[in-house]
């Protein structure tokens, strides 16, 4: 694998970290009032899918190779997004309050 593919899996699997945790705050907001069971169950599936995703994507980016750096990458990326999601969140609710009284 060439130096150009490491850097494209790199940079994919950090950008996968920030969807990832978007798409977990998103099937946390969906599922907040439902039964145990039917979280229990919708989330392993969403995990299971997101999984097979990314397994699917790095396939055909670098043919299949895989290094315990992009699953670091992946957690950093997921990481970062979890640390600033509350202040990416009280920034766009202030410019949407400040965009209603208009």
């Amino acid at each position: 694998m060439n130096s150009y593919i490491q850097i494209l899996s790199l940079i994919f699997s950090f950008f996968y970290g920030i969807f990832f945790h978007l798409l977990v705050h998103f099937n946390k907001y969906i599922l907040d009032k439902k039964n145990n069971i039917i979280k229990f169950i919708i989330t392993l599936v969403f995990i299971i899918d997101i999984v097979i995703l990314y397994i699917y994507i790095m396939y055909k980016i670098n043919n299949g190779y895989f290094h315990i750096y992009f699953l670091f990458i992946l957690i950093m990326g997921y990481l970062l997004e979890y640390f600033l999601f509350p202040k990416i969140l009280k920034k766009i609710l202030y410019l949407f309050h400040k965009v209603k009284k208009m």
